[in-house]
């Protein structure tokens, strides 16, 4: 699972991510079960296409995490798993505050095309300017 609560900071600001009990070596399309936490799946995972699905499916999370990590909020926050689930294999995206910066927005939205074709990947990710660009701090 992408999500907050598997990334972990030590006091030298090293990350590592956690909680790999279902991680296994994979390529495109052939994971085929549905595993994972509501907020954070991708629609085809939610909707376990016959064809299954693959890296893209962790796009969808990074977006979601994002999301977490600006907002503070879990995903789909107002719903309860159930219902976001439902709400994400019908292909609705998660609310995207007006009041994050335009590279976040559309970082964010990029990751969370519904098309899994259509969502960048890691590497296109990382020369995006919400990437790339400083960080502006506040005073």
């Amino acid at each position: 699972d992408i999500k907050c609560a598997n990334i972990l900071v030590d006091a030298s600001g090293s990350v590592k991510l956690a909680d790999f009990g279902l991680a296994k070596a994979t390529t495109m399309n052939d994971v085929k079960s549905c595993k994972g936490t509501a907020f954070w799946m991708a629609p085809e995972v939610v909707n376990l296409k016959k064809d299954g699905y693959g890296l893209t499916a962790d796009i969808w999370s990074l977006g979601c995490t994002v999301l977490e990590m600006l907002t503070r909020r879990h995903p789909y926050s107002h719903l309860e798993g159930g219902q976001a689930m439902f709400k994400i294999g019908g292909g609705e995206l998660p609310p995207v505050p007006n009041s994050l910066s335009r590279d976040a927005q559309d970082f964010i939205l990029k990751c969370l095309q519904v098309n899994p074709n259509d969502r960048p990947t890691a590497a296109q990710l990382m020369e995006h300017p919400f990437i790339k660009r400083p960080l502006q701090t506040s005073s």
